[in-house]
């Protein structure tokens, strides 16, 4: 779904409430549930892994496959990351998989779909807890533009792994230099 589309549906979430947003086709399905905990519009994304524990992935793990495919398969990297800056411009993930799906990287955590799906959910969830009426705002514009940013390092291929993810556990920004553009939707 378009990502402020999704965000709205999102915004409906009742306390405790958990949805599933997408099925990747290897049967990964991806979820929300309405924690409330930094803002009342906090959810939590998780993934259901065909017959694995249920757990929530987080930026760091994201962050760690996008190296790995990086490294495994430079130019498989090179569409997956244009597909990220169209989800992270607005655009509906399910209409752009296909651009995806078929990139065979020896090494990954998950699926390419399975990446944009909950991508785009870590995404509006930055967007809703940081906005700009929020508790606490975002320094950037717009609050997703934070996970992107370190997305954009990855891919630059600028930094160790380390140092990347030295910064996003210790909420350093990513360098400005990665900082978002274009509008978005």
């Amino acid at each position: 779904m378009e990502m402020s589309r999704l965000a709205k549906e999102l915004l409906t979430l009742k306390e405790g409430e958990k949805r599933t947003v997408y099925t990747s086709e290897d049967g990964t399905q991806v979820t929300v549930k309405h924690t409330g905990k930094i803002s009342e519009k906090d959810f939590a994304v998780g993934l259901t892994i065909p017959n694995e524990p249920d757990f929530n992935p987080t930026h760091i793990r994201l962050l760690v496959d996008l190296y790995i495919k990086r490294e495994s398969n430079p130019g498989g990297f090179e569409k997956l990351f244009k597909a990220f800056e169209e989800m992270f411009s607005g655009e509906d993930p399910v209409e752009i998989k296909d651009e995806v799906k078929d990139i065979d990287f020896p090494m990954h955590l998950d699926s390419s779909e399975t990446n944009l799906y909950y991508t785009q959910l870590l995404m509006i969830e930055q967007d809703l807890n940081y906005g700009p009426n929020s508790a606490k705002p975002s320094k950037c514009d717009p609050p997703r533009d934070y996970l992107m940013r370190f997305v954009r390092w990855i891919a630059s291929g600028e930094a160790t792994i380390d140092r990347v993810i030295f910064g996003a556990v210790r909420r350093f920004p990513a360098p400005e230099k990665f900082a978002n553009k274009k509008s978005t939707k």
